[in-house]
């Protein structure tokens, strides 16, 4: 008996600890065009989105320094589900070599949905577009999380979201129905320039560093005008 009850502890230890997945067999998987979903797992490696075998030269110029630029973009032709996820290496839709002047990007053709995840490390969707479902609801972020100049086909969900250090949403401009509902950012909260259109839900939502609201708009009105007639 008390060895059948030493087994049934061990096996659910052995249940408790995370599987971890590479993130380049995720990659392999988007390749294949196979849907990714996955929960409870841990995700080792750069999870790198840009260096999909569809990526494709989508600009190359000279600037008027005659310093020659290039940007490469790659494309998820398959929906992404992750929950209770968590990402060990950086997560990267974009990134920017300087030496070389050039820019990789990742853009999304279906849903991407993370929930309850929590990002480690770097998570980089500078210009990403996301053209079906996005959520990032419940998430953690450790790191800033940068969503510069993204653009949604549909309001995203950032509810509940921790941003440990602070968020970059500088330029981004969010559809109807986008919410923040109670997110906690700490650090720098950068909306500057952005548009937002109703309605927006962002009760419950908590600023414990700093924030730039500076020329941020919603529905074409000072997004500091929209709050007092809201709250009137």
């Amino acid at each position: 008996m008390k060895q059948i009850l030493t087994i049934f502890l061990c096996l659910i230890a052995a249940a408790a600890v995370a599987q971890t997945i590479k993130a380049s067999d995720i990659i392999k998987q988007i390749n294949e065009g196979r849907m990714v979903e996955y929960s409870n797992v841990e995700i080792e490696g750069d999870f790198d989105l840009t260096n999909l075998e569809n990526r494709r030269p989508v600009h190359s110029a000279t600037n008027r320094f005659n310093d020659d630029f290039a940007t490469y973009e790659s494309t998820v032709e398959v929906s992404l589900n992750f929950t209770n996820c968590t990402f060990l290496g950086n997560v990267l839709a974009y990134y920017h070599i300087d030496r070389k002047n050039e820019t990789y990007l990742a853009h999304f053709e279906k849903d991407a949905v993370f929930k309850n995840c929590i990002f480690k490390n770097a998570s980089e969707f500078k210009y990403s577009e996301f053209n079906g479902v996005a959520t990032f609801a419940g998430c953690t972020f450790n790191d800033v999380a940068n969503f510069k100049y993204a653009e949604f086909s549909s309001g995203p969900s950032f509810s509940n979201v921790k941003f440990e250090s602070g968020a970059d949403f500088k330029y981004t401009d969010f559809p109807r129905e986008t919410s923040f509902e109670k997110a906690t950012f700490r650090g720098l909260a950068n909306f500057k320039y952005s548009k937002f259109r109703s309605p927006l839900k962002m009760d419950g939502v908590a600023f414990n560093g700093s924030e730039d609201f500076k020329y941020t708009q919603v529905d074409g009105q000072d997004f500091t005008s929209y709050l007092l007639d809201k709250s009137r």
